[in-house]
């Protein structure tokens, strides 16, 4: 997780204080909050029980400049080690949690951020804004600092900088020079000009904050209503100004309205590799990163692991360990993933918390799960079944007809798109590299279980008759071989078909490798094929839509939400695999198609899987189920 250390400056009203420092440390839970006393009072601050810059003096408003450089030199000083280091003002209040994500989200690939942060070049740049043109009229006086001629602008509160960038711009401060201009300057509020200027002037890639952000950053204070828009607007985290007085009513509503994040444990029989241990890996790790307490509990191993090394997780078959598990850590609700085993454990441990049962597709041994809650089986511990989309939402209500105390809510899927990106590809890996021969060749993927469900016959007949149009397509398949039960019948008809020399099988490919398939695939004028006689919502599409690689996939219930036919990619009947050979004939052909096709793909997966608006719609339908 990112240390974030807030900056605040402030000079008195310690109970404001305190309860901006509790709204930072709820909502931003590994933060560190230090203070810049700006006040006659050297008392102030001190009954907090946070970090007081020992180089804090008395400041005017208007003339705030030093503040942030005592405390960068401070902390550099003392070697306090941080991820972002954020200038933040006393009125400054957050929302809702999740700011840490946010902010590696935007700041991947830049060092700094700020409020409408920019380059000017000359006074006429942007003539409105006050403390810039009182630079340009100082700006013989600070030539010795700013050797270029231009300097960066930001608004003051809510700057924030990587650790790097502050190291470099501690480094490369004349102080003395500073000082003595900081002394005599009349640039009104300079700090908006100087920090932003001299990171820059380290090499910085610089960005402003996304501009719904400035909704809610200004100088009249906001109301009640405004606070529960923002809160309900998945990138606003912060709000600015919160009137410093505790009878405030935006003030009040916001220490009423806490947003509690309840613990959990998710169970399930096995970590392998596949679209429903990414779906539990991606949820759990944006809850821990958000400060919850949520672990995975497996009843067995698998290829999987190595995606869970950041989040708490326990395996064991023994039943009475799930109880003794449950007990030691109080978790606030529990969900059984896929099946119900070992449910009577918390009978047994006389649990008060909430039961959830998830699951993300449709077989026998899912609707016979079902089939014991519709039965009361469950002892009425279920009160709220979790589904990835509409199509197994439907499934659910099906088999659940006599269970009307039961929620049935949608958590979709959702994926890092700063991680999967098209990324210029050479080869997947240097221990499964591709053959020479491969080179310039289309490259058919494919992706999951070689088993009945992923229909791998009818995506050898595919190929079978794509290498009769393009005598150079190769298939490329990763696929988890502890969990294929045929395998060796795969092998067999591959041969038989004459392609075993035109594919290759990646056995286990790590998870951090996928976004490189697919960028592979796309990069080669090739598609993802998907096959399947069922899906709940298959992750394999999302991920080649967010690395823009085209999509082409059997009509079914699941994939169908996914896949907006000729905008996100293809669909084609399950019974029709002639239909596939002529879209993926005509994706390789039309490059201008392909290409288009990636990016629009990439468009709604931006939009419809992103992990901050799925992961606060799955918050809100948490504190829900808790009040019940």
């Amino acid at each position: 997780m990112q240390m974030i250390c807030f900056a605040i400056l402030a000079h008195e009203n310690e109970e404001i204080l305190q309860d901006q420092v509790e709204n930072l440390k709820y909502y931003n839970p590994n933060c560190k909050v230090v203070l810049y006393n700006g006040g006659k009072n050297k008392e102030f601050g001190k009954n907090l029980n946070i970090p007081i810059c020992p180089k804090s003096q008395p400041l005017k408003k208007g003339r705030l400049g030093r503040f942030f450089m005592d405390v960068m030199c401070w902390l550099t000083e003392e070697e306090v080690q941080y991820d972002y280091l954020i200038n933040l003002d006393s009125d400054v209040m957050y929302v809702k949690a999740g700011f840490e994500y946010y902010l590696n989200q935007t700041m991947n690939g830049y060092d700094c951020m700020g409020i409408n942060m920019g380059v000017q070049r000359s006074p006429d740049d942007v003539p409105h804004w006050y403390p810039g043109q009182t630079m340009w009229q100082e700006w013989h006086k600070w030539k010795n600092v700013f050797k270029e001629g231009y300097f960066c602008g930001s608004l003051n509160s809510m700057q924030v900088y990587r650790y790097e960038i502050v190291q470099k711009m501690v480094a490369n401060m004349n102080k003395k020079l500073l000082e003595k201009l900081i002394d005599e300057t009349e640039v009104y509020a300079l700090e908006e000009v100087l920090y932003p200027t001299l990171a820059v002037y380290c090499g910085a890639h610089y960005r402003s904050y996304p501009t719904s952000c400035t909704d809610y950053v200004r100088w009249k204070s906001l109301s009640v209503d405004e606070i529960k828009t923002a809160m309900y607007q998945s990138d606003i985290y912060f709000v600015h100004p919160i009137e410093r007085v505790m009878s405030d009513p935006a003030r009040q509503y916001l220490s009423e309205k806490k947003q509690k994040i309840p613990s959990s444990l998710t169970v399930m029989w096995g970590c392998y590799q596949g679209g429903l241990e990414t779906a539990i890996y991606y949820r759990l790790k944006t809850l821990n990163m958000l400060g919850a307490k949520s672990h995975a509990y497996f009843y067995y191993g698998g290829a999987g692991l190595t995606n869970y090394k950041t989040i708490p997780f326990y395996i064991s078959n023994n039943a009475e360990d799930l109880g003794a598990y449950i007990n030691e850590h109080q978790f606030d609700m529990v969900t059984f993933v896929n099946t119900l085993y070992n449910l009577d454990q918390l009978q047994k441990i006389s649990y008060k918390g909430k039961v959830c049962f998830e699951f993300h597709g449709c077989n026998k041994s899912i609707l016979e799960e079902l089939e014991k809650i519709n039965a009361y089986k469950d002892e009425g511990f279920i009160k709220t079944v979790v589904v990835p989309s509409e199509y197994v939402a439907e499934v659910a209500k099906d088999g659940l007809k006599d269970r009307n105390d039961i929620n049935i809510i949608i958590a979709r899927n959702m994926i890092d798109t700063e991680t999967f990106k098209k990324i210029k590809s050479s080869g997947i890996s240097d221990h499964q590299p591709l053959p020479d021969y491969w080179k310039n060749c289309p490259i058919i993927g494919w992706v999951g279980r070689l088993d009945s469900n992923k229909n791998w016959k009818l995506l050898l007949r595919i190929f079978k008759r794509l290498k009769r149009l393009y005598p150079k397509v190769k298939l490329l398949i990763v696929s988890d071989l502890s969990t294929s039960t045929q395998l060796h019948d795969f092998y067999k008809k591959a041969f038989n078909y004459g392609l075993f020399n035109d594919f290759r099988v990646l056995a286990n490919l790590p998870y951090e490798k996928m976004p490189l398939f697919y960028s592979t695939v796309a990069q080669s004028g090739g598609v993802l094929l998907s096959t399947s006689y069922s899906e709940g919502y298959p992750y394999n599409l999302i991920e080649a839509q967010a690395c823009e690689c085209p999509v082409v996939c059997t009509d079914i219930g699941g994939s169908r939400e996914v896949v907006k036919g000729g905008v996100s990619g293809f669909t084609f009947p399950l019974i029709n695999g002639s239909k596939a050979v002529s879209i993926i004939s005509m994706l390789i052909n039309n490059q201008k198609l392909h290409d288009k096709i990636g990016k629009q793909e990439r468009d709604h997966v931006c939009k419809q899987n992103s992990i901050i608006d799925n992961i606060q719609a799955y918050l809100e339908w948490n504190a829900v189920f808790l009040e019940e």
